[in-house]
């Protein structure tokens, strides 16, 4: 892995792998900080309630430690329906026996109560071994919830949540006739700390482990992201190198012919008609070349398509000029309308598409060769196909052609005055019409090219 990074140090992969090793490591940091969080304020949640309540109700402190009984030196008498009950002999007491008011409380043996008269002596009875009897009251921190640690006579230490409540305005506390100044509460937090450490070092762990398999995560990711980029850049490496390729011989071509022009200075433009001839058919071809560069560069930069209603009657005329055309170029056209109702797409970049692909077969197609042109609307999409019995394509040709300039066979399509960037364009333009371009043979010879394209009709 050391190693795998260490190439990877230095390389266009680098600052993707930092970006999602940074947000990976962002993530778990959150969710261990989150994790720990809910754990010690759920912990916690219910004695803190309690808390609240003892707070809200004060009495139900001296209730409590009555039910864990008093200092007998306190001599309380206290009386319900007529029974006497010594509050200093709890274990004779009514175990039903409540003198205040009725509470939901339910605490366990971790709770603990410390009774303070006015010099801060204790008047309960506690465990000698707990420790707790070193506890002083909070009177700077009344009604409020603290942490305190206390040495237990084995020397062991024990953690407590605890709250001071001044009782010496609680009437049912004075009516008992005894001297309580302050009570304390306290709730035997060791165990849950022990438990809530041991929880913790397991989500850490946890997380620890999910971080390190993040480096794999990110390192894969990198690898992943980076790729459409370095494809990207090829192909626009690719492209220039190309289009330069294409340029250059051109030019040199005009530049030729320009320099031959000087060296006969005396010559009429009747005798240098064929050097001008041949350069104006050079700037042509630049001119085209140029065109198409252009229109690629739009498509790449996203196509704004104007979605509107197209007649059958615009289809009639798309293919009466093709008609004309072919007139012109010795070839014979058959073309057949099928298309009955309004359809709803582009009619700019459709039109287009379908003409790179007329063009293509009066390329490739002989003198006195046949193309055949069907439009037919069926399952709400448009076929258009276009049929030539010329030589055909290789199936190693087939997926290569619409790759920008390629061509099969390039010196006869130099001679046509072809760049290998018709179906290219014509490609992009059906992906962002959502539809699709394809080829196969025509039998016995030549190709057959159909467009499919999703459309609503009226």
């Amino acid at each position: 892995m050391l190693s795998r990074l260490k190439r990877l140090y230095g390389t266009e992969n680098f600052s993707y792998f930092i970006r999602y090793f940074a947000v990976f490591t962002l993530i778990f940091s959150l969710m261990t900080m989150i994790i720990f969080q809910l754990m010690r304020s759920t912990m916690y949640q219910h004695s803190d309630e309690n808390f609240k309540e003892f707070r809200e109700e004060p009495s139900l402190i001296v209730n409590f430690a009555l039910a864990r009984g008093i200092s007998s030196n306190a001599e309380v008498i206290l009386e319900q329906e007529g029974k006497t009950v010594d509050a200093g002999q709890s274990g004779q007491a009514d175990s039903n026996f409540n003198p205040f008011k009725p509470s939901k409380l339910r605490l366990n043996t971790n709770y603990h109560v410390i009774l303070y008269d006015k010099k801060g002596n204790i008047l309960n009875n506690l465990d000698t071994m707990s420790g707790l009897a070193s506890i002083k009251p909070e009177i700077k921190k009344l009604n409020e919830i603290v942490e305190s640690t206390v040495t237990t006579a084995f020397g062991d230490d024990e953690t407590y949540r605890m709250m001071t409540i001044d009782m010496s305005n609680e009437e049912s506390v004075r009516s008992m006739g005894i001297d309580i100044q302050y009570a304390t509460i306290l709730f035997n937090t060791t165990q849950i700390r022990d438990s809530l450490v041991r929880y913790e070092s397991t989500v850490f762990l946890v997380m620890v482990s999910f971080w390190l398999i993040s480096i794999f995560a990110s390192f894969y990711l990198a690898q992943i992201s980076v790729k459409p980029l370095l494809i990207s850049f090829q192909k626009q490496k690719d492209f220039v190198e190309n289009a330069s390729h294409e340029l250059r011989t051109p030019l040199a071509v005009l530049q030729n012919r320009l320099e031959s022009l000087f060296r006969k200075p005396e010559a009429t433009i009747l005798e240098s008609s064929e050097k001008i001839a041949s350069s104006l058919e050079e700037v042509r071809n630049m001119r085209l070349l140029t065109t198409n560069l252009m229109n690629l560069a739009r498509r790449d930069d996203g196509l704004k398509l104007e979605i509107g209603p197209i007649s059958p009657s615009y289809f009639d005329t798309i293919l009466e000029n093709y008609k004309i055309i072919a007139k012109e170029n010795n070839r014979q056209l058959t073309a057949q309308n099928h298309i009955h109702q309004t359809v709803y797409t582009d009619k700019t970049l459709l039109k287009q598409a379908m003409t790179i692909l007329f063009d293509n077969a009066i390329k490739y197609t002989e003198n006195g060769g046949h193309i055949q042109i069907d439009l037919v609307l069926r399952d709400k999409q448009l076929f258009f196909s276009v049929t030539d019995d010329g030589l055909g394509i290789s199936d190693s040709d087939k997926k290569k052609i619409f790759d920008r300039f390629y061509r099969v066979d390039k010196a006869r399509t130099r001679q046509k005055g072809g760049f290998g960037l018709g179906l290219s364009l014509a490609k992009q333009i059906l992906d962002s019409l959502n539809g699709s371009i394809s080829v196969k043979n025509n039998q016995p010879k030549g190709s057959i090219f159909e467009i499919r394209l999703p459309i609503k009709t009226k």
